[in-house]
Parts: C-alpha cells; structure tokens; sequence
C-alpha cells in the first residue's frame, strides 16, 4: 500500500502509519493556530511576543531536533 520511499520515511521516523498521521495533524493543527497570533503580533508587536516562536521550538523539541 505505501511506496519505498513511505515505509523508509516511517521507519526512519519510528512510527506506524496512523502514529504519523496524527503527529503530523497535531502539529498542522498547532501551526495553524498560531496564524491569528502572528497577525495579531504583525500589527501589536507588544502582544504574543514569544508564542510562535516557543510552539515552533516545542515542536522541534518533541521531534528530537
């Protein structure tokens, strides 16, 4: 059902299909969540002054990066 290049991806990954997915949603969903922040930031540059950034380095963190 997956290509090659699919299973190596998961398998370099250390998760099933369905564990990728959800991380995968997950941070989807995180990231768009910080759009209203940073065009709230954009324009009030004293508001969410750190958000974006410390979600983005959470994430890289979950990831092991």
């Amino acid at each position: 059902m997956f290509s090659t290049k699919c299973k190596l991806h998961l398998a370099g990954a250390d998760q099933t299909p369905l564990e990728h997915a959800k991380t995968a949603l997950k941070t989807a969903i995180k990231l768009q969540l910080l759009v209203p922040a940073l065009i709230i930031h954009s324009v009030a540059p004293r508001c969410f002054t750190n958000t974006a950034t410390d979600v983005m380095k959470d994430i890289l963190k979950k990831r092991g990066h």
